[in-house]
């Protein structure tokens, strides 16, 4: 293998690599934005459910 195509290899390496970050992030943003919806929905079950109990 030459030093070209080793070099080639290498950038798609990086590149692959870095496109597997990028939606590891957009991933972890979505995840963070449901837990924070599902956070939400839990505090307002949990008002709810309080004020039906009095």
């Amino acid at each position: 293998m030459t030093k070209t195509e080793k070099e080639l290899l290498n950038e798609e390496f990086l590149k692959t690599l870095k496109m597997g970050l990028q939606i590891s992030n957009i991933q972890a943003d979505l995840l963070e934005s449901n837990m924070s919806e599902l956070d939400k929905k839990m505090t307002k079950l949990d008002d709810d459910m309080n004020e039906a109990i009095k």
